[in-house]
């Protein structure tokens, strides 16, 4: 058989293309408690979600009541997931990574200065920046921030919040309201809950230590206070 003929009854029997290039890895989960499945983005049924699960782009996250999850993404966020959440992974054909909060409550940390996180709402979309923020999406949205600075925009209007404040969003028709200075009472504590064990593990995992040395910068909860920590991520 000549070769041309050859070269193509050879790829006649290949599958699709991309069938052998493995998933793409968005994110990687770091805890489960409780009631939490998942489902890919080409299947309808949801299955339970496990601890060290790579999660793709289109992946949903579903929490029951009382469950709590976290993920660590490969842009070098910890995103922790509240009890009744819906929460998506950017999909291949996003231009920006977006991820989207359908209803339920998620917060988040930079794990590096250079990581970002955009989160999509039926309200409005929050631009986290260098920060700790909690966002909220019910019949209305609420977003606290606790460190840096979040952009909070919608078609009706942009609002900036900077560390120790709160906006609210009524919804889609409703401009974000003037940022104001959260009360003791209004500071979230159900993210304490969660206790990320090796951490370091996981961001290797999502290839952040991929491009040789890198330092990153944690805060972490011990007895009730805050703790900077460095650590510095080698390639092996």
């Amino acid at each position: 058989m000549p070769a041309l003929a050859l070269a193509f009854a050879v790829t006649a029997l290949l599958p699709a293309t991309g069938a052998f290039c493995a998933p793409k890895m968005s994110a990687v989960v770091v805890f489960i408690s409780g009631d939490v499945k998942f489902k890919r983005a080409e299947t309808p049924e949801y299955a339970e979600l496990k601890v060290n699960e790579a999660l793709q782009p289109g992946d949903t996250i579903m929490t029951a009541a009382g469950a709590k999850a976290s993920l660590v993404t490969k842009t070098g966020a910890e995103i922790r997931l509240n009890e009744n959440t819906t929460f998506s992974i950017p999909g291949k054909s996003k231009v920006r990574e977006m991820f989207d909060l359908s209803v339920g409550q998620v917060w988040g940390r930079m794990l590096h200065k250079m990581a970002k996180l955009n989160v999509r709402t039926p309200s409005a979309v929050c631009a986290v920046r260098g920060t700790e923020a909690d966002i909220e999406q019910k019949d209305t949205m609420t977003v606290k921030v606790y460190e840096g600075h979040v952009d909070l925009t919608n078609a009706q209007g942009k609002q900036s919040l900077r560390a120790g404040q709160i906006s609210t969003v009524g919804g889609a028709n409703a401009a974000p309201t003037a940022p104001r200075q959260m009360s003791g009472s209004e500071m979230g504590k159900w993210q304490e809950e969660i206790d990320v064990k090796d951490i370091g593990k996981y961001l290797e995992k999502v290839g952040l230590s991929d491009d040789g040395d890198k330092k990153l910068k944690l805060k972490l909860q011990k007895d009730g206070k805050a703790k900077d920590v460095e650590i510095k991520l080698k390639k092996k």
